[in-house]
């Protein structure tokens, strides 16, 4: 019987955690490898705010409902202008946003007529329960366009040169 109790199955390869440290680094090199790729295809794929308000603009053909439709194209007019020329202008009304964008300087001051039109056609339909033909939406959202694509090339106004003009015209005033 001492014979049967002496006889051992196999066992498997004896590994020493010491030497087994490869594989972690080999995992986290691939980790940072990856991360540093997908950060540089999400920067390199960055949307302008005129293309954002391009692509807004052009869902909300689609959308037949009149009050739901100019909502859709003033917030997309608001929100790029918000981001081109740093002015605050989705909770604004329209003669705020209108009165902080025709400064001197300001590159919308060339469209003051436009984009007053437009944003009060946007007003009636919203609040005025104005009806909204297949005609005026296509002309909203035409219109709405040639402002973006006619203030795009504008050079970007930062908070601080807005905040500095805001300043210097509130103390030229007083």
């Amino acid at each position: 019987m001492n014979s049967v109790n002496d006889i051992r199955d196999i066992h498997g390869p004896i590994l020493h955690h010491a030497e087994a440290w490869w594989p972690y680094l080999v995992i986290g090199v691939a980790a940072l490898l990856l991360a540093f790729v997908v950060r540089r295809l999400a920067r390199a794929r960055a949307v302008t705010p005129a293309e954002r308000a391009l692509r807004a603009l052009d869902a909300s053909r689609g959308v037949h409902d009149p009050e739901r439709f100019s909502t859709s194209v003033s917030d997309a007019i608001r929100t790029y202008v918000e981001g081109a020329f740093g002015v605050h202008a989705p909770r604004r009304t329209t003669e705020e946003l209108l009165a902080d964008l025709m400064t001197d300087g300001s590159p919308v001051a060339a469209h003051r007529e436009e984009l007053g039109l437009f944003l009060g056609f946007c007003d009636l339909a919203k609040y005025a329960r104005f009806a909204l033909s297949e005609a005026d939406r296509t002309g909203m959202v035409a219109s709405a366009e040639t402002f973006v694509r006619a203030t795009a090339k504008a050079p970007a106004r930062g908070n601080a040169t807005a905040a500095s003009e805001t300043t210097s015209s509130a103390g030229g005033a007083a």
